[in-house]
């Protein structure tokens, strides 16, 4: 027996909590997204703007697969203005992540970017790893030895050799045969 006609009231507080609760759950959905996949998802809408706005966060944070597709998104000016120098930036950061399908793009964006400007975004790269070098995140060593030996248009083979050296003490994929091959190359003297 309900007293005093209060059963509409508390069934329409009930509705309401349970809207609210069905709202939240949605929301705290969309928040916990993957950022990769909204990003992709924007892609695939066509909204480009905010594909570049959720890939690049995520390429910031050395996510390579997200550094590829805003290098590829800049290079066609989709979503912000065609700039080949930072699709050029991206692209190099992508490639030494180990994103295969960087390389041929790396090579096309160079030979559009004009030498100093190139110079510029390697140094930056330098920079960029090498702050991650000191904060002593191991991701970083062998992409400093890909960087110092295969993408300087000088290679820097006593600097790739050292990290090489300290990649495979670590136990790093690749490190030991990084190490052999530029020693191979080293002058004794």
């Amino acid at each position: 027996m309900v007293a005093n006609g209060l059963v509409g009231p508390v069934v329409n507080t009930l509705r309401a909590a349970g809207f609210f609760a069905l709202m939240a759950l949605q929301t705290a959905s969309a928040i916990a997204e993957d950022p990769y996949q909204a990003a992709m998802r924007a892609v695939k809408a066509n909204d480009f703007a905010q594909a570049v706005t959720l890939f690049e966060p995520l390429a910031q944070s050395d996510d390579h697969d997200a550094q590829y597709n805003l290098a590829v998104l800049l290079k066609s000016g989709k979503g912000r203005p065609q700039h080949f120098t930072q699709a050029l930036e991206w692209a190099w950061l992508s490639q030494l992540g180990g994103v295969e399908r960087a390389r041929p793009l790396s090579e096309e964006l160079a030979a559009l970017v004009p030498p100093a400007q190139r110079d510029e975004c390697l140094e930056k790269i330098g920079a960029h790893l090498e702050a991650r070098l000191a904060r002593g995140e191991q991701g970083a060593v062998m992409q400093y030895v890909t960087c110092k030996s295969e993408i300087l248009p000088k290679p820097d083979f006593q600097s790739a050799y050292v990290w090489s050296l300290i990649g495979a003490a670590l136990g790093l994929p690749g490190a030991a045969q990084m190490r052999d091959q530029i020693a191979e190359g080293l002058d004794p003297r």
